[in-house]
């Protein structure tokens, strides 16, 4: 069952204070302390129910908002039609104005004089006339709508909000410790405020739950308990430059992007019955959910599908010296030896993908164990690591169906073959880059 954000840092302390209980066992007979530590118990599932009801209460409000929605879309589909048949009839007696002053014309023609032009252009004036809404919506959850595109609706949400919502069922689930780990490195990074966007789900009863960003909403929601504390205790004298920087940090206006259903091919209003009812079959309830779980599925794929950044491309890890020497002997053997490079980092054996090479030989920290000093150098050392792997599978002595490697790993017959087609083994083992 899908939680809060909220909810879930709640259940982490409440297990936290369980494990200071039964690892503080010699104060377990202390009366003081066994009455803290029940009021502290107690105080965590007042919170926790607090949060379930404020939780439920922000789901009916999504739900009114919903059907008050589609309330507005049908009176304007309503309002539209009317509009378009208006536009048909006067179109009609423009044509009708039209040819009668056609044939007036034709009747008249020493005159000279065309009156049905003017009665034309009057005609098409009224049909391009296109009434335009100008009302700025305001979501009852999500604060002040800021945009909208035809697949997705832009927010300004306050970080409190978002933590208060569920998390996508097929996401990765949400892990407290990472978030206490993101809020203590974000301390030193509270100048660039809180960069990207979180991005949400809304299913067709107005639910919301949260698609992308499950940790830094974590994130925010630890950083904005610890501003409420500054507030509170402001007045104590304690202060510090962080403090100060923290206290500024605006958490009311998160980047927000919520992805709505979407419409179906078929007619809006579902089944329609003799009388124009809706009517929605439980196979087709039941296959409109699976819809829906398909639909957050490909968001969640799209959204996650670009490929990590590297430990060795993130600014101040390793110097540009390092970078440039690594990345010098890493192109020169894609350049060399093309066919056994993949552009997938999961790519199998004998290949390897460029970048996944670069951040093996800096892991390696094979440039200071060896004192290289340029690109050319590390070009030498790979070439003898490759040499080395030839004759450890030379012909003859690994021809086995199977033949095991010296991590306990097997490699194909196939996979031996094309290694020594295009004469590079690299790819077959790692352990090259420790010898």
């Amino acid at each position: 069952k899908s939680v809060s954000i909220r909810e879930a840092i709640v259940s982490a302390r409440a297990r936290e204070a369980h494990l200071s209980q039964s690892l503080s066992s010699t104060n377990s007979e202390n009366p003081h302390f066994v009455e803290k530590q029940k009021e502290l118990e107690k105080e965590m599932e007042q919170r926790a129910l607090a949060k379930a009801e404020d939780r439920m209460r922000l789901e009916l409000q999504a739900m009114k908002e919903q059907w008050k929605r589609k309330e507005e879309e049908r009176t304007q589909n309503e309002s539209r039609e009317r509009e378009r048949k208006e536009k048909e009839r006067n179109r009609e007696l423009a044509f009708e104005k039209w040819k009668e002053n056609a044939a007036r014309e034709r009747r008249s023609e020493e005159q000279g004089s065309n009156v049905s032009g003017l009665e034309e252009k009057n005609a098409n004036n009224i049909m391009q006339q296109i009434s335009q809404e100008s009302t700025k919506r305001h979501h009852p959850i999500l604060g002040p709508q800021i945009a909208q595109l035809p697949y997705k609706r832009i927010h300004l949400t306050s970080a409190r909000t978002l933590a208060s919502l569920p998390v996508y069922e097929k996401q990765r689930a949400y892990r407290h410790e990472r978030a206490l780990v993101m809020a203590k490195d974000k301390k030193k990074t509270l100048w660039m405020g809180v960069p990207g966007v979180i991005s949400l789900m809304e299913d067709n009863d107005g639910r919301l739950s949260i698609l992308d960003g499950q940790h830094r909403v974590g994130m925010m929601s630890l950083l904005e308990e610890e501003q409420r504390n500054i507030m509170e205790n402001k007045d104590s004298g304690i202060a510090n430059s962080t403090n100060e920087e923290l206290a500024k940090l605006d958490l009311n206006n998160i980047l927000v992007e919520v992805f709505f259903p979407r419409k179906s091919l078929s007619s809006p209003s579902g089944n329609a019955d003799a009388d124009g009812s809706s009517v929605l079959s439980s196979g087709g309830r039941k296959q409109q959910a699976e819809q829906e779980n398909d639909r957050g599925a490909a968001i969640f794929t799209e959204i996650n599908k670009a490929e990590p950044i590297k430990l060795l491309d993130l600014p101040g890890v390793a110097t540009k010296r390092t970078r440039d020497i690594i990345d010098h002997a890493a192109s020169h053997y894609r350049d060399a030896f093309p066919a056994m490079f993949s552009a997938s980092q999961k790519c199998r054996a004998p290949h390897l993908n460029l970048d996944n090479l670069r951040e093996a030989l800096f892991a390696s920290e094979v440039i200071k164990r060896e004192k290289m000093g340029s690109g050319g150098e590390l070009v030498k050392w790979i070439a003898r690591k490759n040499e080395g792997l030839r004759k450890q599978y030379a012909e003859g002595e690994m021809d086995d169906a199977k033949s095991k490697l010296e991590n306990g790993k097997k490699v194909g017959q196939a996979t031996l073959k094309k290694a020594r087609k295009h004469d590079f083994y690299l790819g077959l083992e790692s352990t090259w880059l420790y010898k």
